[in-house]
């Protein structure tokens, strides 16, 4: 077994243990973040179409969102099995964002 691998499964272990032993926060917040990670890590990185992130992510027109694109906003599509256009991630989206934010 990889060696990294052999450090994730002692570190979810030791997660586990303590979650057993109740050693843990019941932070709401910190749960969700651990839920998101383990999911993404089990299933890959959830990946999505332009109109998909232009209407619930940006917030911003297609035309806007190749704007970013052109501009190294926003990095290239991943071409995916099964769809004919390009898909991101949501994490993709950061540098949009924070440009969004600040303008």
């Amino acid at each position: 077994m990889n060696a990294k691998l052999k450090l994730l499964k002692q570190l979810m272990q030791k997660t586990i243990d303590d979650i057993d032993a109740g050693n843990t926060t019941d932070d709401d917040e910190s749960i969700n973040a651990a839920i998101d990670v383990l999911s993404t890590l089990n299933n890959g990185i959830p990946r999505y179409s332009k109109r998909y992130l232009c209407d619930k992510v940006l917030h911003c027109s297609e035309s806007c969102f190749n704007t970013y694109l052109s501009m190294g906003l926003i990095p290239d599509g991943y071409k995916e099995i099964g769809f004919k256009e390009l898909r991101w991630s949501i994490k993709d989206m950061d540098k949009a964002l924070e440009y969004r934010r600040k303008h």
